[in-house]
């Protein structure tokens, strides 16, 4: 079977669909379970925010949503939350002649990222040795690819 027929007319459990989206989910549930454990007062979804804060430049409620996928009062929302808990600073400048607010990790914010990073090590590391290295980078430019090959045949603004 040619691999358009596969993405057309494949079970679903067995497309590639399914595979990129069960890996996702499972990710998704993997995380969420293991902040959970670490009982550290914030989420996998809160964490990841403050990553993507922490390592974009000049970051915005804006730029925060286009990374995650939700909405700018979803994100808003998510700021507000890790703002209260002393993780970021919201300020308000001007981007392009516009005023936005600027989310920058605090200090807090900082020790917290270096705790969990060195609580995800090892299961990194496993996953790592398990899979490869050179694997994981394949992964990750093939589904980058593949992510900017859907987006321009469907014309969305993912």
């Amino acid at each position: 079977m040619t691999t358009s027929n596969q993405i057309c007319t494949t079970k679903y459990q067995d497309s590639l669909f399914y595979q990129i989206n069960s890996c996702a989910k499972c990710f998704d549930i993997l995380f969420e379970n293991f902040f959970k454990e670490l009982d550290l007062g914030i989420s996998a979804t809160e964490h990841l925010a403050l990553c993507i804060i922490d390592n974009t430049k000049d970051c915005c409620q804006r730029d925060l949503a286009k990374i995650i996928f939700k909405d700018r009062a979803n994100t808003g929302k998510l700021a507000s939350k890790l703002e209260s808990k002393g993780l970021i600073e919201i300020k308000v400048k001007t981007k392009n002649n516009k005023p936005v607010k600027i989310l920058t990790v605090t200090e807090k914010g900082q020790q917290l990222r270096k705790e969990v990073i060195q609580k995800i090590m090892p299961m990194a590391e496993q996953i790592k040795n398990e899979v490869g290295e050179l694997s994981i980078q394949n992964m990750i430019s093939e589904l980058e690819n593949f992510r900017q090959v859907v987006k321009n045949v469907v014309k969305t603004n993912i």
